[in-house]
């Protein structure tokens, strides 16, 4: 599932970290966190779509979209060609992130030329999805993670996340807060432990077991590596279900990790490959009679892939990624009734706020 554009084309790319706001949520996973790499591609009509990839090897993604990419899309060149002749032997990393880009501004352009939004583009499966909101972030102290939690699920969220193993705590302590937030949002919300891949194989199975009466939904990415054989001892023991994939990009690597018993499958569209890419590990996944769930931030593009080829699953809405969303939409997708719902405007519905984008450029 590709959109149908081929080059003349012209395209740019550039890193961008966003600053923060009053309010935002700290960063988690060092001073990079919020770094990304921005492409756009303009057509000979001068329409643009726009694209994105996060923060690993930033420099080097843009590096090659403006290099080499930009080279190949300035003759008649469809995507697929263009992956054949960058990527011939399937790797995954800096090639990957940049196709990943280029394929969500080739969807976000296809999308105004056509006066349509991308989720109609991908079959308009529905208008919303309902929202794990992750907010239970690791420099939260027991109460302000308690009540930014209740919160959540009080303003209509299907459920909430909280990430463990991070800031130095020991299993222990990330069970009781864990538990802390079971206990205050009660027995039916949705909630998630996301470590990040953060544990070894002995930390994973004590967290499991310790959690195994909180009726988790899953347990995101537990140990170090998403390490296959680790996940399927884990999911051998049956504590608790597990999610896994939302920075893998090789199918391959999604197909191992549904045969290690992942119950829930994550992809990204800014890592995956692109929308099309996330489309298709999604409906494997489903196939496999796993869950699908896209984690890892950038709802402003999941949601249009989620809605437009998927009839269930939930989109996460990363409280920390605000302040990227904030640079890229006027009004980035909030909760309405628990959902989110897809923006009408043609494309990813984006309206870049290129002065404040161009102050928080890096390079």
């Amino acid at each position: 599932m590709e959109p149908e554009i081929t080059g003349p084309l012209r395209v740019e790319a550039g890193v961008y970290r966003a600053g923060a706001a009053p309010g935002d949520p700290a960063p988690y996973a060092g001073e990079d966190s919020f770094t990304f790499v921005r492409v756009k591609v303009r057509d000979g009509d001068g329409i643009t779509g726009e694209g994105f990839t996060g923060r690993f090897c930033a420099a080097e993604v843009a590096h090659l979209l403006n290099g080499a990419v930009a080279e190949a899309l300035a003759g008649p060149v469809s995507l697929p060609e263009l992956a054949r002749k960058l990527n011939p032997r399937g790797m995954t990393g800096v090639v990957v992130s940049a196709l990943s880009a280029l394929e969500v501004a080739f969807w976000d352009l296809a999308g105004k030329r056509a006066g349509k939004r991308v989720a109609a583009l991908l079959g308009g499966a529905r208008d919303g999805a309902s929202v794990d909101v992750t907010c239970g972030f690791p420099a939260l102290e027991m109460g302000a993670l308690v009540e930014a939690c209740a919160a959540e699920v009080v303003a209509g969220a299907h459920g909430v996340k909280v990430l463990v193993a991070a800031k130095g705590r020991s299993v222990a302590e990330d069970i009781a807060r864990v538990r802390a937030v079971r206990e205050a949002i009660g027995p039916e919300a949705g909630l998630i432990a996301d470590a990040n891949c953060g544990w070894d194989l002995q930390s994973a199975l004590e967290f499991a077991r310790g959690a195994a009466d909180l009726g988790l939904s899953f347990l995101e990415e537990p140990v170090r590596g998403n390490d296959r054989h680790a996940l399927a001892r884990l999911a051998a023991e049956g504590a608790v279900p597990l999610g896994a994939g939302q920075m893998e990009q090789s199918p391959e690597r999604f197909e191992l990790l549904a045969e290690a018993g992942v119950a829930v499958i994550q992809p990204n569209a800014v890592f995956a490959g692109g929308i099309g890419a996330a489309v298709a590990l999604a409906q494997a996944a489903e196939a496999r009679g796993c869950a699908v769930s896209p984690a890892g931030g950038w709802d402003i593009v999941n949601l249009h892939w989620m809605c437009g080829a998927m009839g269930a699953g939930a989109v996460e809405l990363h409280r920390a990624q605000g302040r990227i969303a904030r640079l890229l939409m006027a009004r980035p997708p909030e909760m309405s009734g628990g959902r989110l719902v897809v923006s009408e405007a043609p494309g990813l519905g984006l309206c870049p706020d290129e002065e404040a984008l161009a102050a928080c450029r890096v390079g």
